[in-house]
């Protein structure tokens, strides 16, 4: 496999990327829950090293690792010692993990020394998971799905704090049909992480190749300097017909390009 240049830029692989991977790049974003369990199941120390080799020999030095890929019904403090020393072995550094928060999830974090959860809440209330992630030394960061404004994120995680944060996804706004620099604007410094994604249309999630969409990803972009952004820009595409390394490279130069 030939091996692409990483670059010292903040973009990093998300490994959500590779949903559809245990069924040979086909899957219906509805049964999205079914391929988490296969995966789980699926990813032994052979498959993640495999994983992880892919994604550097694509020019990626940064992942952000999906929970199925480290999940919390199968990891331990030994097995997280040896997802992160095979990360270690590519060349890559653990970023973020995409999944949800809870107790277990942090530990894995602490186990992998990745500093950030971006997804879902849990049944956490703001409160409780700010004292969560404050004892573990893991922050939080709330990712938008069905929400069309700041304000629902925000709400989210009671107004936010330092442990407390938002993840843009460009490409669920871009299906909510809503305008992502506007939200990246109201969001300010709470806005602490994002996952680029492009999509083909309002209204659903059919991802594209970045710039190619209606996620409005470059002006996103723009927005995110205008705002001092400094954090990851965590490229993510889960197609459902096609395998998301045949244009690994292409996106990430791209985002690239953007960031120059």
């Amino acid at each position: 496999m030939k091996i692409h240049a990483a670059t010292d830029t903040h973009i990093a692989f998300v490994t959500a990327n590779l949903v559809a991977q245990v069924s040979g790049y086909r899957f219906e974003l509805a049964q999205w829950g079914e391929q988490h369990k296969k995966t789980v199941a699926a990813t032994n120390e052979t498959a993640w090293r495999s994983i992880c080799r892919e994604i550097a020999a694509h020019g990626f030095n940064a992942v952000e690792i999906w929970e199925a890929h480290a999940a919390p019904e199968v990891m331990n403090r030994e097995r997280g010692g040896t997802w992160k020393s095979i990360l270690a072995d590519c060349g890559l550094k653990a970023i973020g993990y995409g999944g949800t928060l809870s107790r277990k999830t942090l530990e894995i974090c602490q186990w992998m020394d990745i500093p950030q959860i971006n997804g879902w809440i849990g049944d956490n209330t703001p409160e409780q998971a700010t004292a969560l992630c404050r004892e573990m030394g893991v922050r939080y960061n709330i990712e938008n799905h069905p929400q069309k404004t700041a304000q629902e994120l925000l709400d989210v995680i009671g107004g936010g704090n330092e442990w407390l944060g938002i993840c843009i996804d460009t490409g669920w706004l871009g299906t909510q049909g809503v305008s992502g620099p506007d939200i990246i604007r109201a969001c300010g410094t709470l806005l602490r992480h994002t996952h680029i994604k492009d999509v083909k249309a309002a209204g659903a999630h059919q991802t594209c190749l970045l710039g190619e969409g209606v996620a409005q990803v470059a002006d996103c972009i723009a927005a995110l300097k205008k705002i001092g952004y400094s954090g990851w820009y965590s490229w993510e595409d889960e197609p459902e017909d096609r395998n998301p390394f045949d244009s690994a490279v292409r996106n990430r130069q791209w985002l690239e390009k953007q960031l120059a």
